[in-house]
């Protein structure tokens, strides 16, 4: 199952709702989780898996490591706010929720073949 979550201010569906549905999923055996910079949905997901409303593997790619800090990149660099929504803040809180970050995207899939 594959799900596009969107970042505008009004969102629908989080990436909290999406573990908790994959959690219950029988045939849900990993999770890849991608995320870019901006807001601090990445983050709530990391504490709630951290928290133990995950327990299956979990592999993440953070997109946007290379963006310039205070520069606005796109929609996501304009709600990036002080240490929190950065590429960084975002990897070091799902790695502290023992989650397997990649650097490069293709590290996801490598990833989860070992957690698998």
């Amino acid at each position: 199952t594959c799900v596009g979550l969107g970042g505008d201010p009004v969102v629908g569906l989080d990436y909290i709702d999406m573990l908790e549905w994959f959690q219950e999923d029988s045939e849900t055996e990993a999770v890849a989780l991608i995320g870019e910079i901006g807001g601090d949905a990445e983050e709530r997901a990391a504490q709630f898996i951290k928290e133990g409303g995950f327990t299956k593997p979990v592999a993440a790619y953070i997109a946007g490591r290379a963006a310039i800090p205070g520069k606005r990149m796109g929609h996501a660099g304009a709600i990036i706010q002080g240490a929190t929504g950065t590429a960084k803040s975002k990897m070091d809180a799902l790695r502290d929720a023992g989650v397997s970050v990649g650097e490069l995207p293709g590290e996801v899939a490598m990833a989860l073949r070992d957690l698998l």
